[in-house]
């Protein structure tokens, strides 16, 4: 799953997507950009958005409510 899916499926902000996947926050919005200043994430990033997703979910936390950043 792409980071910036995963960002709107739970309703994150880019500080939060940020802390939780480990990435300096300037990298994670370079994710969701277009042109020049757009990156790619490393497969890695793809692969733990939807481990996380698919444990939020069987936590039984429902995508596109928002939830506490301390639950994260």
């Amino acid at each position: 799953m792409h980071p910036i899916e995963f960002k709107k499926k739970w309703k994150l902000t880019y500080p939060e997507l940020s802390r939780i996947l480990g990435y300096a926050d300037f990298t994670v919005r370079s994710w969701g950009l277009e042109g020049k200043a757009k990156r790619n994430p490393h497969f890695v990033v793809y692969q733990l958005c939807a481990l996380l997703d698919e444990k939020w979910i069987n936590q039984g936390k429902v995508p596109g409510q928002r939830h506490l950043t301390s639950e994260f």
